[in-house]
Order: C-alpha cells, then structure tokens, then sequence
C-alpha cells in the first residue's frame, strides 16, 4: 500500500458484516420449506402449520403495492406542476 493510502485509510478496510438470510423467514420441518410467515398470514403455505413464531409484524408500507406509491408520487408531481403553471400564467 501506498503511502498516501497509508495516511488516509490507516491501513484498516471497513468490512460490511453480511446480514443474516433467514431473518423474517420461518422453517416449516414437515415440508422442509423456508416461508415468509408476513405474506402468508403466519402459516406455512404448503401445509397450513402455524409458524412457530407466527406472523411477523409487518411495516405499514409493506403492505401497500408499490405501483401506487408511483401512482401517488405522479399526482403528486402533476399537481405541483399544475400550481407551477397557473402561477406563471397569473404572474403576468
């Protein structure tokens, strides 16, 4: 390592810790299959086991499509526009 690496960095690289994968998953062991027990009501959709923790508490946008957060966004926008425009025109 250079120098001016040396000086700036220390040395040291910051290193991300990798997230766990299994996290907000659960594991149905009749069916050998990993579920996401927030999209299927806390049961396991192949053979309707309740999941051992249950359902996971979910966000308020998780369960919101996203195509109307850009539904949304869009009006949004337009109406800004809208505001935009009719204050040029009256402006003079």
């Amino acid at each position: 390592m250079s120098t001016a690496g040396k000086a700036v960095g220390g040395g040291s690289r910051l290193r991300v810790r990798p997230r766990d994968p299994t996290v907000g998953y659960a594991f149905c062991p009749d069916d050998r299959f990993w579920f996401r027990p927030a999209y299927t009501e806390g049961k396991c959709p192949l053979c309707g086991e309740v999941a051992p923790d249950g359902a996971a508490p979910s966000s308020r946008l998780a369960g919101i499509d996203r195509s109307w957060l850009g539904v949304g966004g869009l009006a949004l926008l337009s109406v800004a526009m809208l505001a935009l425009v009719l204050y040029m025109y009256f402006r003079g």
